[in-house]
C-alpha cells in the first residue's frame, strides 16, 4: 500500500511543479509531499479580494488583439463569453450549459440574446402558472344537449348537467 501511494505522490508533484509558474517553484521545489505543496500553494495564491477580483476583470475586459493573429482574436472572444456566462446567476446554469456544448460558440451577443429569451420564458411560466408553477383548478356545471335521429325527420333533445374539472 505505501509504495502504491509513493507512486500516486510523484506522480501529482510532478504535474503540479509542471503546471505551476516558475517563480512559484523556489518555494515547493524539494517538497516531498503533494499535500504538503497544494497547502503552500493555496496559502500563498488563494487571497481573494475584491482589488484582485476587480484587476482580473480589468485585465480580462481590456484584451486587444494588438499584432496578434486572428487566433488570438477568437481567444479573447471565448475568454468575454465564459467570462460572460461565469458571472450569470445559477438559475442560467442549464442555459449555459446548452451554450457551451455547441460545436460553434454563439458570439457573445447572440449569448446575451439567448439569455433574456431564457429570462422571458422563466417569467411567462412563473406568471401564467406553465410547467407546473402556480397551477389552477378551474371548475364549472354546463349543461349539455344532445340529439338523437328517431324515425324520419324526428329529433329527440337530450340535456344533462355536468361539472366539469379542468388545470391550466
Amino acid at each position: 500500500m505505501g509504495n502504491h501511494w509513493e507512486r500516486v505522490n510523484a506522480i501529482v508533484l510532478s504535474w503540479i511543479m509542471s503546471s505551476i509558474a516558475k517563480n512559484l517553484l523556489r518555494g515547493i521545489m524539494y517538497a516531498s509531499s503533494a499535500q504538503a505543496v497544494w497547502d503552500d500553494l493555496s496559502e500563498r495564491i488563494n487571497k481573494v479580494d475584491g482589488s484582485r477580483i476587480f484587476n482580473l476583470h480589468k485585465d480580462i475586459v481590456t484584451l486587444t488583439q494588438g499584432t496578434a493573429s486572428v487566433d488570438f482574436v477568437l481567444y479573447l472572444q471565448k475568454l468575454k463569453l465564459y467570462q460572460f456566462l461565469m458571472e450569470l446567476n445559477d438559475s442560467y446554469s442549464q442555459a449555459g450549459s446548452q451554450i457551451l456544448m455547441r460545436s460553434l460558440l454563439p458570439t457573445i451577443n447572440q449569448v446575451y440574446a439567448t439569455i433574456i429569451s431564457d429570462e422571458s420564458q422563466k417569467s411567462v411560466a412563473a406568471n401564467c402558472g406553465i410547467l407546473g408553477n402556480n397551477q389552477t383548478i378551474t371548475t364549472g356545471n354546463y349543461e349539455i344537449a344532445m340529439y338523437s335521429r328517431m324515425d324520419g325527420n324526428q329529433y329527440q333533445k337530450f340535456k344533462k348537467n355536468y361539472n366539469i374539472q379542468y388545470e391550466l
